[in-house]
């Protein structure tokens, strides 16, 4: 019988040979992006000197396995229209925003960034969505490429991140306001340069053409040694995103659409049924635009307003880690509180012995001085300052109850709109 699951292959980025330079861990993670497993530094060397960076000066990050696709055509608006709850008509060449697909039922597909980058082309990043984007753009006159691996994706972010770029590209760029981006050269390479980013600090995108990635990463590094620049490795953005208040498709909610992973049965695996969400629950309701016309899971979302609002709502946990040691000290373990992200499995939260919600992601910040989570949790437990009870695991089997309390997010002060 032949075997019709997808065969998955290891890839590397453009950036892959200064990484393996500079990890000094030699600990690697894995991110799918389709039938892809790309590998990136975990970390670098000193994974809580790289969350510290990112607050206090500076860090860069290797985003290059977001998936890339740009609409082209008449019809390009017009079909990112239906697809996403922004609206993108009267946006103006050189601008991103933040959007969310939603499929019927108004769950969440995936969030991700919109770029326009041309009177009629714009570039998609998030995650992969070939099968969602073949079934929906029928009768509109636009042609779709994913061009993942002919780009490279820096994220260079902190308070440092202008005196940087500045001093790489030999222009000023403190009047580039967040969500616009501009084409420039670094280090004679032409490269898009945007004003986003994943940690809530100031700072930017850099695409590169992937045959260019090398030297523009070198010139980046060589500016940000005056200012203290550290590489981020995936463990350590984890943290920062948390800091942030930050979703993560998979982690924070099940992906919904044709291109989602197979759905577990598992209640506290990734892409439990009872996880998937809908805007409201993930903190981007803000971002739907009624007015805009019709769009794919309008009436489900418009249902849900009416119907009383979200059945969860996205908050920060702060978690009593002494809790946390005292049950490890009383089972005979030794000592540890999470120093990296922890996702899975979903720690059940607990109202007055109920179940009210889950965690699904949760650290210790050095930068906030405690062991911090977001958690989809029911509107009654969810304003902040409630306290609640996190049922802990230890070896995969709960041993006790901690305590912990709501938080409103982000964590730390998002500067990156400045």
């Amino acid at each position: 019988m032949a075997n019709d699951e997808p065969q998955l292959s290891l890839a590397v980025t453009p950036f892959t040979p200064r990484h393996a330079q500079l990890n000094r861990s030699s600990t690697w993670s894995d991110w799918m992006n389709g039938v892809k497993v790309y590998v990136r530094p975990a970390e670098f060397g000193n994974h809580e000197a790289a969350v510290i960076a990112m607050r206090q000066h500076a860090v860069l990050e290797d985003k290059s396995p977001l998936s890339m696709y740009f609409f082209s055509g008449p019809d390009a608006a017009a079909l990112l229209q239906r697809l996403i709850i922004r609206d993108v008509d009267a946006w103006d060449v050189g601008v991103s925003k933040y959007i969310v697909f939603c499929d019927e039922d108004g769950h969440v597909i995936i969030d991700g960034v919109l770029f326009r980058v041309a009177d009629d082309r714009y570039c998609y990043t998030s995650g992969p969505m070939d099968n969602w984007f073949a079934a929906h753009r029928e009768g509109f006159d636009v042609e779709i490429e994913e061009e993942t691996t002919d780009w490279g994706n820096l994220h260079l972010q902190g308070p440092a991140a202008f005196d940087i770029v500045t001093a790489a590209t030999g222009q000023d760029w403190s009047d580039l306001r967040f969500g616009r981006g501009a084409q420039t050269q670094l280090a004679g390479v032409d490269v898009w340069l945007w004003r986003v980013g994943f940690g809530g600090e100031r700072g930017f995108e850099v695409w590169v053409p992937s045959d260019g990635a090398l030297p523009v990463f070198d010139a980046l590094v060589e500016a940000g040694k005056p200012h203290g620049l550290e590489h981020l490795g995936d463990a350590s953005e984890d943290v920062c995103r948390i800091e942030a208040g930050l979703v993560l498709p998979v982690i924070d909610y099940t992906l919904a659409g044709l291109d989602a992973p197979r759905q577990d049965s598992d209640p506290t695996g990734p892409q439990s049924v009872q996880w998937l969400a809908t805007p409201d629950e993930i903190g981007a309701g803000r971002f739907i635009d009624f007015d805009k016309g019709d769009f794919i899971g309008r009436d489900a979302l418009v249902a849900e307003r009416e119907g009383g609002g979200p059945k969860t709502k996205l908050v920060g946990i702060e978690v009593n880690w002494r809790d946390i040691v005292s049950l490890q000290e009383a089972s005979g373990r030794p000592p540890r509180v999470p120093g990296r992200v922890q996702r899975f499995p979903l720690l059940e939260l607990r109202l007055d012995g109920t179940p009210v919600g889950h965690v699904g992601s949760i650290a210790w910040s050095a930068n906030v001085n405690g062991l911090i989570g977001l958690a989809r949790i029911a509107p009654r437990a969810a304003k902040p300052g409630t306290e609640v009870k996190l049922a802990w695991r230890e070896a995969g089997e709960e041993v006790g109850e901690v305590r912990a309390t709501t938080r409103a997010l982000p964590f730390v002060e998002r500067k990156r709109t400045n």
